[in-house]
Formats: C-alpha cells, sequence, structure tokens
C-alpha cells in the first residue's frame, strides 16, 4: 500500500509518498506522478518508502528519465535511488 500526496510549500511542489513502491502500488503511483504534471524539476519525496521492488524501480527510472528529483534516506531507498540517478558510480 501506498500514499502519495502533492504538497505545495515555499521550495515548490513535491510529491511526497508513504509505504512499499512494489505490485499495484507502481501504477498508483504512475498515476499520481501523471496528475501531477510529470514535470522536470518536480520533487519526488521518498523518505517515507520502505521498500521499492523492479517495477517501482523501473517507475522511478522513468521519472527521473522526465526530469523529476529525488529526496531519499534509508540505506536501502537511497542505494537504489543512486542506482537510477547514476550517483553511485
Amino acid at each position: 500500500m501506498i500514499k502519495a500526496q502533492l504538497c505545495h510549500d515555499a521550495d515548490g511542489d513535491i510529491l511526497r509518498v508513504c509505504g512499499r513502491l512494489a505490485g499495484d502500488s507502481v501504477s498508483e503511483l504512475e498515476r499520481c506522478w501523471q496528475t501531477a504534471g510529470a514535470r522536470p524539476g518536480l520533487a519526488v519525496d521518498l523518505r517515507g518508502v520502505t521498500f521499492i521492488d523492479a517495477s517501482g524501480e523501473n517507475l522511478l527510472a522513468v521519472m527521473h528519465r522526465d526530469g523529476a528529483t529525488f529526496l531519499a534516506s534509508g540505506v536501502l531507498i537511497r542505494e537504489v535511488i543512486n542506482q537510477i540517478t547514476g550517483a553511485s558510480k
């Protein structure tokens, strides 16, 4: 199960995501991403995400390619994001 919410603050729009990014939750996040405009520079806050499966990684890679930036915490989630963004090289 996942919760995704578009928030507005002084720094701009942030898509906050909480829960497990796996299975049916991936398509739910994709719908939220598209609703938010799937625009370059939109920050995606993954600090509340506890797990990402392969389909979740694929969606995040597409989001990154489309210009999303990510906020992540935790060793596992940060490593997934580093691999997607190329920051671990």
